[in-house]
């Protein structure tokens, strides 16, 4: 479930709608090549609430990452096809129907699982 176009928003806040549990109010969306081809290499390790949503994606890569991460594939209406946990210089699976990968904090792994519907909706940066 998703308010408006995601795809075109740059922050979501995404909600597991069996649990009620907030997944992350600052999940950026890879819309654009260099945010797409950069991800999250270089960066610190993500804290609670933090993420990035992949769009037209069915597989990722942990080459030059230095945290491991939760790799969520989703449908394209945000339904969890698969979980895996994936630690740096890893290759994740190639997910047939995954058209979405969200990637979070290790430690959102026990807040979301296979079959999980997930609402996503757009929202602004806070300071």
């Amino acid at each position: 479930m998703l308010s408006g176009d995601v795809r075109k928003a740059s922050q979501v806040v995404i909600t597991n709608l069996r649990s009620g549990e907030e997944m992350g109010r600052r999940i950026v969306i890879a819309n654009s090549f260099w945010k797409r081809f950069r991800g999250l290499m270089g960066t610190s390790p993500l804290q609670k609430g933090e993420g990035m949503l992949f769009p037209h994606t069915n597989s990722v890569h942990m080459f030059f990452m230095r945290y491991s991460l939760v790799i969520a594939y989703l449908t394209k209406d945000f339904r969890v096809l698969r979980l895996v946990v994936l630690n740096p210089w890893q290759i994740g699976p190639i997910m047939l129907g995954a058209y979405w990968v969200l990637e979070l904090p290790q430690d959102a792994e026990g807040l979301i699982a296979a079959g999980d519907a997930l609402r996503v909706t757009e929202t602004t940066f806070e300071t």
